[in-house]
């Protein structure tokens, strides 16, 4: 006989019989109002929680802990998404503070160069701007005329704060593991080489930009 027939013996389900299910012609109905009150129930209730584990369970349960354990889990990375030049760009969106209207950018004597154009006025505040084309390297292929969809996208990171002028922004994207991709080994190791991942969008690809590594060299053009 197995563990659940000797079980379903052994516990007398008489609250269904004669009890509150039943016809309730128990005697202790009287004394204990309810069967969930009375001691038969009780000591019912604890076989059952006492009865042996079905035969795989311990198998199986650990099986489903170690598969559970074994899953990676589903990191989501989330960017604004730009456009310098026709070449896609990403910056996380924990470092944007805000994307604006192009913006005058009021030249420094002796410092605005290639890569620091020089100071924009954001809400009566001025920041520093510099040029994401003279940063990343990338030959200038626009006629002159700025794009209508220009924008400028403040950055902040570890209380630096910066402006870049953006041909477009397509707004904030997440990326899982799966669409993201690490940098080609012929560029990885090169100093001016400031895209830390490749990312997959709209069968396009996105370079993420390592904005700490750019603070750093935008950092040596004002000294």
């Amino acid at each position: 006989m197995s563990a659940e027939n000797r079980l379903a013996v052994v516990i007398d389900h008489c609250w269904s019989r004669i009890g509150v299910k039943g016809d309730q012609s128990c005697s202790k109905l009287s004394e204990f109002v309810h069967c969930h009150n009375c001691p038969v129930f009780a000591d019912a209730a604890q076989l059952f929680l006492d009865r042996p584990l079905p035969q795989g369970y311990v198998a199986e349960s650990t099986s489903l802990r170690e598969a559970k354990a074994s899953r990676r889990p589903q990191e989501s990375l989330s960017v604004v998404v730009c456009e310098v030049e026709k070449q896609l760009f990403a910056l996380e969106t924990k470092a944007v503070v805000e994307v604006t209207e192009p913006r005058n950018v009021h030249r420094v004597g002796h410092r605005t160069g290639r890569i620091f154009l020089g100071i924009v006025n954001i809400h009566g505040q001025l920041e520093l701007c510099a040029s994401l084309r003279g940063l990343l390297q990338i030959a200038s292929a626009s006629s002159g005329a700025a794009p209508p969809s220009q924008r400028m996208v403040l950055i902040e990171v570890t209380g630096d704060r910066w402006v870049f002028p953006v041909d477009a922004v397509h707004g904030v994207h997440r990326f899982s593991d799966d669409d993201v991709f690490g940098v080609p080994a012929t560029t990885e190791h090169d100093e001016s080489a400031l895209v830390r991942k490749v990312l997959k969008w709209n069968d396009r690809r996105v370079g993420l930009l390592d904005l700490e590594k750019a603070l750093t060299i935008l950092g040596k053009c004002l000294q």
